[in-house]
């Protein structure tokens, strides 16, 4: 990978001072495609070599590996069918590469219990955007419509996207807790993709007012909704309902404008106080929405491995699961590794020392089921752990 980097840096500098400059950069982009693929590839491979998380890796390489062919086809294309073609095939790339990444992020949303049910919906919402997108670009080249039909399929696309993924944030932890408020922003979601495919194919010129309101409403509902159910103490709660205040007020604010401008088609700059305050809750709701993202990133607790409890103990005494040899097996920070005396099989083993999720108090040689500190249940503290180091 770092000698396709170079190797890149090399056909760059080529291409100002020899000439063919058009074929060396051609080349320079078919390097630093190739790097950028495999540095995108690592990750998935590593994640083959464990069988819970096969399924991931071997979806994140179905995904790269056609991206990876599809750019490399735009670079080489245009040398035998133009420059029209090579741009074809270059925006289906960029909306595979795209709707593959929601793919992804969605796979792994609707494999967890609280998540489920946005995940599959976004799962859905990329499927259905890449299949219609792909026609809206080459619709024209085949033969088979217009540069309306384009625009109009184009539209159609990235509307079923947005409102499906809009649904999906209202729809969040759907199955773990119950708020009425957040089928607000569900109906407003399918609101608006109901008035914008009928404008979009009927070809309307109205103000898109109730539209434009439709999808304020379900983005700040589906964003309020996620900021509810995420499980947050202390001053990290207060700055969720903060945010959730701030990201409302702006809703109002916008949906005030939208009304006054018809749809922001009115003059908008005319209205620069209104204008002000709504870039101001939105740059608020931004770092509220980044400091909830720290929270929840700093709140995924590290397995103790340092402690004194732990920290000395070398080996342990185990009985192979597979051959029944008994054994003194190694552990360590990151995992131990020792072999099976009898069959070779390896073993893999940390210690931690048990903390408690809400209050870190030591639950080591606790004989009860509750956190004596603060009452929460110990089975909750072993969700949720990391190895130390990650």
């Amino acid at each position: 990978m770092l000698a396709l980097v170079g190797l890149a840096a090399l056909a760059g500098v080529a291409t100002i001072f020899l000439p063919a400059k058009e074929f060396l950069a051609r080349i320079a982009g078919t390097l630093i495609t190739s790097a950028f693929a495999i540095a995108l590839a690592l990750p998935a491979s590593k994640k083959l070599d464990r069988e819970e998380t096969r399924p991931m890796g071997l979806a994140m390489l179905a995904a790269i590996v056609p991206c990876f062919v599809l750019v490399l086809a735009s670079i080489w294309i245009g040398l035998v069918f133009g420059w029209r073609v090579e741009l074809e095939v270059f925006f289906t790339a960029m909306h595979y590469a795209a709707c593959a990444v929601v793919f992804l992020v969605a796979l792994g949303l609707s494999r967890g219990e609280a998540t489920r049910v946005s995940g599959r919906l976004a799962v859905v919402a990329a499927l259905a955007c890449f299949v219609i997108g792909v026609p809206a670009i080459w619709a024209d080249r085949m033969g088979f419509g217009t540069w309306d039909l384009q625009a109009k399929l184009w539209g159609t696309s990235w509307l079923i996207f947005w409102s499906m993924v809009l649904a999906g944030m209202s729809l969040y932890a759907v199955t773990t807790r119950t708020t009425p408020w957040r089928w607000i922003g569900v109906l407003a979601a399918a609101a608006a993709l109901a008035m914008g495919l009928y404008g979009i194919w009927n070809e309307l010129k109205d103000p898109p007012v109730w539209f434009a309101q439709a999808l304020i409403v379900a983005l700040a509902i589906g964003l309020a909704n996620i900021l509810n159910t995420l499980t947050l103490e202390g001053l990290q709660r207060y700055v969720a309902l903060g945010t959730i205040g701030t990201v409302l007020l702006t809703a109002a604010l916008l949906s005030y404008l939208n009304f006054i401008t018809e749809g922001f088609r009115g003059r908008v700059d005319e209205n620069e106080l209104m204008i002000r305050l709504i870039a101001a809750g939105s740059i608020v709701s931004a770092c509220g929405l980044l400091a909830i993202t720290i929270f929840l990133a700093a709140n995924r607790r590290a397995l103790v491995t340092t402690s004194a409890a732990v920290k000395e103990i070398r080996a342990v005494k185990v009985t192979c699961p597979r051959c029944a040899t008994k054994t003194d097996a190694a552990v360590g920070v990151g995992g131990g590794r020792s072999r099976c005396g009898g069959c070779g099989l390896i073993f893999v083993i940390e210690l931690a020392e048990p903390r408690c999720v809400k209050c870190e108090y030591n639950l080591l040689d606790l004989k009860g089921d509750l956190c004596p500190e603060c009452g929460t249940p110990v089975a909750e503290s072993m969700a949720g752990v990391r190895p130390a180091g990650v």
